[in-house]
This record gives C-alpha cells, sequence and structure tokens, in this order.
C-alpha cells in the first residue's frame, strides 16, 4: 500500500490505523494486573470448642436453668435449648451437651468465640447456672510475617471491649488478605489467663513480577510484544506498593514502547488506599504506516482514592475516584497530525460475589470530562476526532461471570459497554476487537462513542495431566460486540468471532494458543476473513 492509500481508502480506515499510533489506544490492551480477589479469605479464624468443668451430676432435679453472662445475645434466645433438660436430673454427659447447645445458639447469633461451662454449683431451690464467655477479644497477635499495617487493622476493628462479631472478624481478616503481599495463611481464637486472644498468621512476599510475550499486536505495531508487570511492597510504609508496568515490541523497538508506575498507599485501617500514577507512552508504527513516519506520543498523571464499602466472603463492594490529566499528540512526516489534551474524573463502584452456581465481577463507572482551560474542544484543529470533545460524561460498566457445569466442563460469560454524552476523542471511546471481545480481530478494529461487547466461552479443566502439565484447559469461545458513533459519525460497526484453544500450565509457566476465526467482516491486517492464530507465554516470579 502507498503511502497516500494508507491513510485514504475511507475515513474509518484511515481513523483505525492511525489509532494505532495512539499510545493511549495501544495500552488498552496490554495485559491487566490482578482482579478483584475471590470473595472467601485464605484462612478463616477457628471457633473454640465449649468448655464444661469436670463436675458430678448434680443429685436435684433442675427446676430451672439460668444463662449468665450474656451481654449481646438475649436471653430469650437460649429457651429451646434450655427446656428440654428442664425437670430433669442431668448426667455428666446431659451437663456437657447443655453447654455445647448454649454456646452454639450464642455462634449461630453471630459470636464465633462464644463459649459455654457449668460451674460447680449447689443449686440451691433446684437452679442451674451456666456461664456463657461470648468471646471477646482483648488482643491480637500476628505472626508469621511482621506487618504494623495488619496489626492496626485488626486490633482497631476487633479489640473493641465487646464479643467479636462473625462479619466484623471477616471483614478485618479480609482486609489483611488485601494488603499487597499479605496472605492470612490461619487464624486461632484461644484463651490464656481468662483472656481471648486472635492469632493470625501471615506470610509475605516483598516483590512480584510477570513477563509476558504474546502475538496480540497489530501488523503496524507488533505483532509481537513484551509485557512486564513488577510490584514492590512495603517500601516506605507498611503496606504500601509500587507497581510498574513496562511494554514494547521486541523485534521492532522503535515501533512501541510504554511505562507507567503507580504507587499505592494505605491511609487508614478500613482498607482506604491512596493512588499517585503516571505515564509515558511512544508508538512509530511500522508496516503500512512506516512511510509516513507517523510518531504518537502520550503522558498522563492521575490521582486516586479507593475504599471498601463492603468485605465479606460472599460479596465485596469498592468504590473509586481518580483525577486524571492526559496529552496525546501525533506527528506526520514531521508535521502535527492530531494533539489531544483532557483532563477526566472518574468514579466507579467494583466488586465480587457469588451469584447462582459461579462468581460474578464487575464495574459500573462514571468518566466526566472536565471543562478546564487548554483541552480540546470540538472544532479545534488536529484533535484525534473532528467531531470529538474533551469535555463529555460516559457511563459504562465491565462484568464477568464463571462457574462450573459439571465435572471438568465451566462457563465464563463476559460483557462491557459504554454510553457516551455527546462525540468522544479517541481515546475515551469504545473499541471492538482484540484480546476480550472479537479476538479474531485486532484490538479497536471499530470504535464508536458507544457500544457494548459480549462474551461466552466454554471450558473444559482438566486439571493435571500425568508426566508433563500442571495445568491443562481447552476451551471454545464466541464474541465480538457493536459499536457506533452520534451525530452519524464515521466509523463504528459489528464483529463477531469465534474460535478454540488452549492454555496450559507448568510450575509458574503459563502459556496460551488459539485459533479465531472471523464471522462477519474481513480483517483489517489481511483484508480477508482469514483465521487469526494467537499465542501467548509467560511467567510469574
Amino acid at each position: 500500500m502507498t503511502a497516500a492509500g494508507a491513510c485514504a481508502a475511507t475515513p474509518a480506515i484511515a481513523q483505525v490505523r492511525l489509532d494505532r499510533a495512539d499510545p493511549t489506544i495501544t495500552e488498552q490492551a496490554l495485559p491487566k494486573p490482578a482482579p478483584v480477589p475471590a470473595a472467601g479469605p485464605p484462612g478463616v479464624a477457628q471457633e473454640t470448642t465449649a468448655p464444661v468443668s469436670t463436675i458430678a451430676a448434680p443429685s436435684q432435679v433442675a427446676t430451672a436453668i439460668v444463662v449468665d453472662g450474656n451481654e449481646r445475645v438475649a436471653t430469650s434466645a437460649f429457651a429451646p435449648a434450655l427446656v428440654p433438660y428442664i425437670g430433669r436430673q442431668l448426667t455428666a454427659a446431659d451437663l456437657s451437651t447443655l453447654a455445647g447447645a448454649v454456646a452454639g445458639i450464642a455462634r449461630g447469633a453471630g459470636y464465633p468465640f462464644a463459649s459455654a461451662s457449668i460451674p460447680v454449683q449447689s443449686m440451691r431451690d433446684g437452679v442451674l447456672h451456666i456461664t456463657l464467655d461470648e468471646g471477646a477479644i482483648a488482643a491480637v497477635r500476628v505472626i508469621g510475617a511482621t506487618s504494623p499495617l495488619a496489626d492496626r487493622i485488626l486490633t482497631d476493628a476487633l479489640v473493641a471491649g465487646g464479643p467479636a462479631r462473625r462479619e466484623t472478624l471477616e471483614r478485618a481478616i479480609l482486609l489483611v488478605g488485601d494488603i499487597p503481599g499479605i496472605t492470612v495463611t490461619s487464624s486461632k481464637y484461644i484463651r490464656q489467663n481468662g483472656f481471648g486472644i486472635l492469632l493470625v498468621t501471615i506470610a509475605q512476599d516483598s516483590a512480584f513480577a510477570y513477563l509476558q510475550v504474546d502475538n496480540r499486536g497489530s501488523a503496524e505495531v507488533g505483532p509481537i510484544r513484551a509485557t512486564m508487570l513488577a510490584n514492590l511492597r512495603s517500601i516506605a510504609q507498611s503496606g504500601d506498593e509500587l507497581r510498574f508496568i513496562a511494554a514494547a515490541t521486541p523485534v521492532e523497538p522503535s515501533e512501541f514502547a510504554f511505562f507507567r508506575a503507580l504507587y499505592a498507599a494505605p491511609v487508614d485501617s478500613h482498607g482506604s488506599v491512596v493512588t499517585v500514577s503516571g505515564s509515558y507512552g511512544r508508538a512509530n508504527p511500522g508496516a503500512s504506516l512506516k512511510p509516513l513516519d507517523v510518531v504518537g506520543n502520550s503522558v498522563d498523571a492521575a490521582i486516586g482514592y479507593a475504599t471498601p464499602l463492603m468485605r465479606s466472603r460472599a460479596r465485596s463492594v469498592w468504590a473509586t475516584v481518580e483525577l486524571r490529566a492526559l496529552k496525546s499528540d501525533q506527528t506526520l512526516l514531521g508535521t502535527m497530525l492530531r494533539n489531544d489534551r483532557l483532563a477526566t474524573i472518574t468514579g466507579a463502584i467494583n466488586g465480587t460475589g457469588k451469584l447462582g452456581p459461579g462468581i460474578l465481577r464487575g464495574e459500573v463507572a462514571m468518566v466526566g470530562g472536565l471543562p478546564l482551560d487548554g483541552v480540546s474542544h470540538e472544532g479545534d484543529l488536529r484533535t484525534s476526532r473532528a467531531d470529538g470533545d474533551a469535555r463529555f460524561v460516559t457511563w459504562g460498566y465491565t462484568m464477568d461471570w464463571s462457574a462450573d457445569i459439571t465435572g471438568p466442563f465451566a462457563i465464563a460469560l463476559a460483557s462491557s459497554g459504554q454510553l457516551a454524552s455527546r462525540p468522544l476523542l479517541a481515546t475515551a471511546e469504545i473499541g471492538a476487537g482484540g484480546p476480550g471481545f472479537g479476538r479474531a480481530y485486532d484490538y479497536a478494529e471499530r470504535t464508536g462513542d458507544q457500544g457494548m461487547l459480549g462474551s461466552a466461552e466454554l471450558r473444559a479443566n482438566f486439571g493435571r495431566v500425568k508426566g508433563g502439565l500442571d495445568r491443562m484447559q481447552l476451551y471454545g469461545f464466541v464474541d465480538g460486540g457493536y459499536v457506533d458513533n452520534l451525530r452519524n459519525g464515521i466509523g463504528g460497526g459489528s464483529l463477531l468471532s469465534t474460535g478454540t484453544g488452549a492454555r496450559l500450565g507448568y510450575g509458574t509457566l503459563d502459556g496460551m494458543i488459539e485459533v479465531a476465526f472471523p464471522l462477519n467482516e474481513d480483517r483489517f491486517d489481511t483484508e480477508t476473513k482469514r483465521p487469526r492464530v494467537s499465542f501467548r507465554l509467560s511467567r510469574s516470579f
């Protein structure tokens, strides 16, 4: 294709090809950080058994039974456990069963460390007294590794002078597991000198790295890409983290390079985190754009805040807000072609939880383009979209649901969508195509102000293969979506693909091989419906 033809076939094709020189768009197809943690914690505090003093069976018939020490559990709640024993002469076995039943009622009311005992007594007037300990936590000890933040979270949540409720304990344990690099391996409640002590065992990993090589790039940028994610923990204070992502096209290093750094620090003992981040990207595409010497540069900076609204084994919800400033430009043969400037505020709710037989993860977000001095306006020269504007509002969602079906078979459903208040600049648009939705196509082969994408995948998990792999999963999928532009803007359209593949793993190595078939449109790179063969090889350190 000639230099003139590279951008002259149709406005929509030219738009997509030039988007491949926008690092902010290419970045969106890079591997993502680890997903939201699963709903269940690695370790759940053990519940103690109900101790019973070793005493001889009383010689009198129990005409009444009284529970002492219940401050939070209503006295009436114990009636079902007590009534069967009234009017009877109780044996030692009866006393043990009775104490266990009383403790069980308190635990069922939400106090997991409740215990009951029956002390030696005279049973004046036939009244039997049972002593209930609702399970207050007087101290917390974190063992296995040192984490002042874990100490603070557990102490502030649980050492409150009253008995520990199950949901409060569960939230605190999960928040400790949310600390970067911390894994809760076990927890245990013990009593020493009459005081309840919670022992929480943790393991700590101070660093993590992940390296991936794949061929999900386009002819212009790639197709071979290398991406590295790295995390360093507890650098300046307990519980903080420095995250990096670096990506490049190793075969053609000049075509694409991207780097982002993010620092996250806890601000309280309730799981809230403040983040500061920045990135720089550069693209100089080859293939059809090489004769035009298109060079794209992007830089952004952001500050964010996230806090857990709900944290439990069944469901968890976080709220986040972020302020971001972004500049993206392109030159063609040394002349400025695009120059976008945006400032945005994003508010989002994301979470995970059990839904039916599976796990649902999702996010809803609203992004507002701030009307500040210097941002791009509709009608400005050299914007990425002629009708685009940096003053906008979008509403978007992402979700995925996965569940086991029967035997080795499982299903995974995913969707993403966006609505917009007005035509957008390129980096704010939604794109169809790529490893998420439309796997037979390159990322964002169709772009628009709004749209809806979907994917359905049937999986067969075979686990360990004798004499070879630790993990093996075969899968088949259908995916795609539709995007369009407001005010009848150019671009948009639908993509649909299907295919099959295998995901393999051995130790810290993971791999994927996939064949995807375009169903309704030709691929930009080949101008045919030739199947796309994709691979991925990754290792965690």
